[in-house]
């Protein structure tokens, strides 16, 4: 990895422990027109915008709702979720980021969720990392569509070549890889089978940090 020099994250399962409370809060405002969905269906679609969110759940079930009717679904769940959501950054996020920029590495921060939910994970000391944000209200297509990663590296100025990302479910690895970009996954909201399309697949962000730090030092001798 000695020619990467861009870091490129997800955000909820990778930077902070989001998804149990978007797993929540889809349930209960999908439950108020009689829709449902396993905790395992909600971390597949993980990094999708809650429309893209929506659209699938409306697909796979056998009922038939107005476009006004799914606003407020999505509306509800942006009001459950932002009741309940409470930022924890996972474990080690936080000296791997500062690790990196450290070594003057280029940070960007790629996620569906909203810019005012980013604020409040960033607000936990993070305010300074990242040179590009992307969230899912900047892009036109969200997760899987390869759209968010390829702004970011516009948006930064990288080769595509000197490039990882971090990612934790398989619509940002679609994304990722779609764009052209070398992706890391994490099993920190699903197993194993479901990340298959990763270049490499690590237990946590602590293996990923062990991975990646041997190779920036020798870089530097």
């Amino acid at each position: 990895m000695k020619n990467v020099n861009t870091v490129i994250f997800d955000m909820d399962g990778v930077i902070v422990d989001g998804m149990p409370y978007h797993v929540k809060s889809w349930k209960e405002a999908l439950s108020t027109i009689g829709m449902s969905a396993s905790d395992l269906d909600i971390y597949l679609m993980e990094g999708m915008t809650g429309r893209e969110t929506m659209e699938v759940f409306i697909k796979k079930s056998n009922i038939s709702i107005s476009d006004e009717t799914a606003d407020k679904v999505i509306k509800l769940k942006r009001e459950i979720f932002n009741e309940i959501f409470t930022v924890t950054l996972m474990k080690g996020i936080e000296n791997f980021l500062l690790e990196l920029k450290d070594r003057q590495y280029k940070l960007a921060l790629v996620t569906g969720t909203r810019l005012e939910v980013v604020n409040k994970v960033l607000q936990m000391g993070l305010e300074n990392i990242f040179k590009v944000i992307v969230t899912g209200e900047m892009v036109n297509k969200g997760k899987p569509n390869p759209e968010p990663y390829m702004n970011a590296v516009d948006e930064l100025n990288a080769r595509k070549e000197d490039c990882i990302v971090i990612e934790n479910a398989p619509a940002g690895i679609t994304s990722a890889k779609g764009a052209g970009l070398t992706c890391f996954a994490v099993q920190t909201s699903i197993s194993e089978e479901y990340l298959q399309d990763a270049d490499k697949i690590f237990q946590d962000i602590d293996e990923v940090s062990e991975f990646l730090l041997p190779s920036i030092q020798s870089k530097e001798n």
